[in-house]
């Protein structure tokens, strides 16, 4: 289980957080230069999601309530067989 304190991920970006090269915490390269924390990154979502599944949970402070999504190999996936993603 790998847990986060951080500002949470929105219903929206549900669908692509665990593709490679999706992540917050940088979005251009002088931002490596900031980092002064070495924890969990959102890189390495895309590498769990291809060796094991992977159930998110999160909700954001402005959100009503949290949103759960599961992934297989970067991708989100149906929660129940004939489900379908949003």
């Amino acid at each position: 289980e790998i847990t986060d304190n951080g500002h949470g991920i929105s219903k929206n970006d549900l669908n692509i957080v665990c593709e490679r090269f999706t992540t917050s915490k940088l979005e251009k390269f002088d931002d490596l230069k900031s980092i002064e924390t070495f924890g969990f990154r959102g890189e390495a979502l895309a590498s769990v999601s291809h060796v094991a599944r992977v159930t998110i949970v999160s909700k954001t402070e402005n959100e009503p309530c949290a949103y759960r999504a599961r992934y297989k190999d970067g991708k989100i996936i149906p929660y129940f067989p004939n489900d379908k993603p949003e």
